[in-house]
């Protein structure tokens, strides 16, 4: 069972973590903080015991970055706000998962698993259903869902085929497609691709055409592809 600390001044987002940690088998919450010094003070006190922080970024006196350095914490991590930029932000910490205020249960275990996974930095794209953010070279770059013509993957690679550049990323399809959360404008036709319809020019039982390239068709996803299309 993992050991859990919350620092939040938001009292009714503690009541609420609190409240999920508590139907959560695999976690206990051993304290909660809605001051920012008394928490870091805790997390000094009790280096090495805390297995997962659920820490605000944006609170008065210290925010949460400055908490992570002073406290020097190096266990698990999930950041909460509700500023979305704080999630590019975040990519300089160990964190696990960035959790967006308000959130639900589900979203709760979402972290939680990233956690389990021992994946070590925020996904950014997680957050938004419009754009996702992609690292090229130093940078992390904003792309529209609407830019995308199509996904290819490769391993575990993806390429993101854009209006004016191709990224290659180290992730996978599936990946995608839990970011795409939902969005209809996205349909996988293959097991190696998902493509964009408003770029989908041709196709027939076995091909596509999409944003002037061939795709294949997969026979299990042939009915999915044709019910996401209107027909005269």
């Amino acid at each position: 069972m993992d050991n859990c600390v919350i620092l939040d001044d938001d009292t009714s987002s503690i009541k609420v973590l609190s409240h999920y940690i508590e139907k959560t088998k695999s976690l206990k919450l051993v304290a909660s903080f809605s001051d920012a010094i008394d928490g870091l003070n805790y997390l000094v006190d009790n280096r090495g015991k805390i297995d997962l922080l659920f820490l605000d970024i944006e609170m008065p006196e210290m925010n949460g970055f400055e908490i992570l350095k002073h406290s020097q914490y190096d266990g698990a991590l999930i950041i909460i706000s509700t500023n979305n930029e704080n999630a590019i932000a975040a990519f300089e910490t160990n964190a696990c998962f960035y959790l967006p205020k308000p959130f639900s249960y589900t979203q709760f275990l979402k972290g939680i698993e990233k956690r389990k996974d021992k994946e070590t930095n925020i996904d950014p794209n997680s957050y938004s259903k419009d754009f996702i953010f992609v690292k090229d070279d130093r940078l992390y770059k904003k792309i529209l869902f609407s830019d995308i013509s199509y996904c290819e993957g490769k391993g575990d690679y993806i390429s993101l085929k854009c209006k004016n550049k191709t990224y290659t990323i180290k992730s996978t399809i599936s990946n995608f497609i839990d970011k795409l959360s939902g969005n209809p404008e996205f349909v996988q036709v293959h097991r190696s691709y998902v493509i964009n319809l408003h770029y989908l020019t041709d196709f027939d039982s076995d091909t596509s055409v999409v944003d002037g390239k061939i795709i294949p068709i997969g026979a299990k996803y042939k009915e999915q592809l044709k019910s996401s299309v209107n027909f005269l």
